[in-house]
């Protein structure tokens, strides 16, 4: 009887000892499987792969071919002999010189959106949505390792709209198309080439950009800005396509006087401006 109460006990101890060892097994292999699938971006900091091609952050030249002033980079987005950037554009507390793609502290003048606010644009500030123009010249230059993980990102704006650092007090950086050589307004500080960025992600670069060739608020595209331009800059707004019928030849985003990529009433007062104060600001 005795004997028969403690094989009884020690088959009891076996099955639990079994029980723990089962559902440790099982919480063990839960935990790996949440670790595994747990998203991350594949490229959300600088030296996390950018730098495989285009070099280390604080480096003196690209893989790519591109020579930087004062052979570093860094330096030349941040000295104010060259881009004058303030650092919180870019950077967050501590990254130690990597910073984030899609995200910085900001400054007074901006919120922080890291290299997209001036690399590809920034459009709206969520995963997979930054950066888009970014990702559309990679692969336009035949880097497709991007697509696997957005695969809906939106129309890259045109080249000739600012990205959101552009014409801010917090860098030189002012013109997307790259238009003014020699300028402290360009957006072209590297050594021994000319082009600007490719942030509509076509592979045209400034002035070869089709959507660079606008000239705001000459409607009519005689060349000049004048009072015959108010016609058909109302047209513009109240019906694009009878614009584009009337007007075959011109380019209807000149009527995108704000350059912030569409016509619409936020347009009206740049325009008045056009007119009436020797040009468009």
């Amino acid at each position: 009887m005795a004997g028969s109460v403690r094989q009884n006990r020690l088959m009891k101890h076996r099955n639990s000892a079994l029980t723990l060892t089962v559902t440790a097994f099982g919480l063990a292999a839960a935990a790996s499987l949440l670790v595994y699938v747990t998203p991350v971006a594949a490229y959300d900091r600088y030296n996390n792969g950018c730098q495989n091609c285009h070099g280390s952050f604080t480096g003196p030249v690209s893989p790519q071919g591109t020579m930087f002033p004062s052979n570093n980079k860094h330096t030349m987005h941040r000295s104010a002999n060259y881009m004058a950037t303030a650092c919180n554009l870019c950077h967050t507390t501590g990254d130690g010189n990597n910073p984030f793609i899609g995200s910085s502290n900001g400054t007074a003048n901006n919120r922080g959106v890291g290299c997209s606010g001036c690399h590809g644009h920034d459009y709206g500030g969520s995963v997979g949505v930054s950066g888009a123009g970014l990702r559309a010249h990679h692969a336009t230059s035949g880097v497709a390792v991007c697509a696997t993980c957005h695969t809906q990102d939106p129309t890259p704006l045109p080249e000739y709209v600012r990205p959101l650092y552009y014409g801010t007090p917090d860098t030189r950086a002012n013109d997307s198309c790259n238009s003014p050589p020699g300028s402290n307004t360009r957006e072209n500080w590297s050594v021994g080439d000319t082009l600007g960025l490719d942030n509509d992600g076509n592979g045209l670069y400034d002035g070869s950009d089709p959507n660079c060739g606008r000239i705001r608020a000459d409607l009519n595209c005689d060349g000049a800005i004048n009072n015959f331009d108010i016609d058909p800059f109302v047209l513009a707004l109240t019906s694009p396509d009878a614009y584009r019928a009337a007007f075959p030849g011109c380019n209807f985003l000149h009527a995108d006087i704000n350059s912030d990529g569409l016509v619409n009433n936020f347009d009206i007062d740049p325009f008045v401006l056009c007119l009436t104060a020797g040009g468009c600001q």
